[in-house]
C-alpha cells in the first residue's frame, strides 16, 4: 500500500511528535510505503523514505491546491492528513487524523474570527471529504460527533503514543534550571485552555508550607505572567519559564521534578502527562476531556479549576513518599500501553477498513 503522509507541520510540537513518531513506524510495516510531504527546508521524518517538499503553508488555500498537485503527481492508494488541511480537490481515498477542536470548544485560544472561520472551513472539509477520521481520543471523537455528526460514522479512535520520546538521550540540567531547590514542572502554554492561574494559585498554596519549591514552566519566557496572576509575592518569584529547551533537556527536566502538574482544562490527547509518567515522575492533572483517557488510575486527578483540590493532589504528593512510589510504579506501567507500534498498526487497520470500502466519503456541503 503506498500512502502519501502530509507531515508538513512535522517541526510543530505536539502535532510534530505524532507525525514523526507514525512515520518512522508506518516506515517499518510490512505491506506499507511512505511518501512524506514535508515543508521545503526541513528534514523528513524518515530520512531514508521517498519525500516531497511543499513551498506554501498548510492552511493556506494554496497550500491544499499544492496539496492535492502532490497528491495527484505521487499516485498514492491512499492520502493521509496528518493535520485538518486537505488536498484540493480530493482524488484519492482521504484520511484525516483530528488532534483536537480547541478554537471551536474554548474561541478565545483563536481571538481573531477569521483565522477561527478558516479553522472551522478546514476541519468542516476534513469532515466532509476523508473516508476516514482518526480521533486521538474519545474526547476529540465525541467533539467531532458534536461538530460534524455526519461524519459519526466514519470516527476511528486510534491513541498517541510516547515511547519514541523517552527512549532518546537525557542531558545534564543546565545549572540555572538544577539550583535553587526542588521543583514542580508544567508546560508555560498560557492559552486560556491550559489554564495557568489555576495551576499558579495552587502552587502559592504550597508555597505556603514549602518556600523551598520552586515552579518551572517549560515553554517562552514571559516574566510578567506569575507576577499578572499572583501579585509580586513569594510565591511569584518562584516561578521560572524555562524558554525554549529541546528534547533531552525537556527529559531531564520531567526525571528531575516532583511532581508533574497539567491542569488543563480542554486537550485532544494531553502528551505531556504521558511523557512525565514514561519518565518516572508522579502526575497531578485535571479531569477535563482526554486526560482521564491517557492518565487512568495512575494519577491523581482534580476538577479542572479547582485550585484548592489541585493544591490538596501536590500536598499528597509530597507527603506521602508511598503514594509517590505507587503512582511512579503506576505511570511506567500506564505509558508503556501507549507505543508507536500499536498506533500504526490501528492506523493501517483503518486504511485497509477505508480502501475495502471503496475508498470514498460521502459528500456534504462544506
Amino acid at each position: 500500500m503506498r500512502v502519501l503522509l502530509d507531515c508538513r507541520m512535522a517541526t510543530w510540537s505536539g502535532i510534530g511528535r505524532y507525525s514523526t513518531g507514525l512515520a518512522r513506524e508506518l516506515a517499518r510495516t510490512d505491506g506499507i510505503e511512505i511518501v512524506q510531504v514535508i515543508e521545503q527546508g526541513t528534514t523528513a521524518p524518515v530520512p531514508e523514505a521517498e519525500a516531497v517538499s511543499a513551498q506554501r503553508h498548510a492552511f493556506y488555500p494554496t497550500g491544499g491546491l499544492e496539496l492535492g498537485r502532490i497528491s495527484d503527481a505521487a499516485k498514492p492508494d491512499l492520502v493521509h492528513c496528518l493535520h485538518v488541511p486537505t488536498p484540493i480537490p480530493v482524488h484519492h481515498p482521504l484520511a484525516v487524523t483530528i488532534h483536537d477542536l480547541t478554537p471551536l470548544r474554548v474561541p478565545e485560544v483563536m481571538p481573531s474570527f477569521v483565522r477561527r472561520t478558516a479553522y472551522r472551513w478546514w476541519n468542516a472539509r476534513a469532515a466532509s471529504m476523508a473516508g476516514v477520521l482518526l480521533a486521538n481520543s474519545q474526547a476529540t471523537a465525541t467533539d467531532i460527533h458534536a461538530f460534524f455528526p455526519h461524519a459519526k460514522a466514519r470516527v476511528r479512535v486510534v491513541l498517541h503514543a510516547a515511547d519514541d520520546f523517552t527512549a532518546g538521550d537525557v542531558a545534564t540540567l543546565p545549572a540555572i534550571m538544577a539550583e535553587g531547590g526542588p521543583y514542580l514542572l508544567s508546560m508555560g502554554n498560557t492559552k486560556p485552555n491550559k489554564d495557568l492561574p489555576t495551576l499558579l494559585r495552587a502552587f502559592a498554596q504550597v508555597n505556603v508550607r514549602r518556600p523551598e519549591l520552586r515552579l518551572l514552566l517549560v515553554g517562552r519566557d514571559d516574566p510578567t505572567y506569575a507576577v499578572s496572576v499572583l501579585g509580586d509575592t513569594p510565591a511569584a518569584r518562584r516561578v521560572w519559564f524555562t524558554g525554549h529547551v529541546d528534547d533531552a533537556t525537556l527529559r531531564a527536566l520531567y526525571a528531575g521534578a516532583e511532581v508533574f502538574v497539567f491542569p488543563s482544562r480542554y486537550e485532544g490527547f494531553g502528551l505531556p502527562p504521558l511523557e512525565a509518567m514514561a519518565s518516572g515522575t508522579p502526575v497531578v492533572c485535571s479531569d477535563a476531556a482526554s486526560l482521564p483517557e491517557v492518565v487512568g488510575d495512575a494519577a491523581l486527578q482534580f476538577p479542572a479549576g479547582d485550585v484548592t483540590a489541585a493544591a490538596g493532589a501536590i500536598h499528597r504528593l509530597l507527603d506521602d513518599p508511598v503514594l509517590r512510589a505507587s503512582l511512579i510504579s503506576s505511570g511506567h506501567a500506564r505509558a508503556k500501553l501507549f507505543t508507536w507500534e500499536r498506533t500504526a498498526a490501528e492506523t493501517v487497520a483503518a486504511y485497509r477498513e477505508l480502501l475495502e470500502a471503496g475508498g470514498g466519503a460521502p459528500r456534504v456541503r462544506e
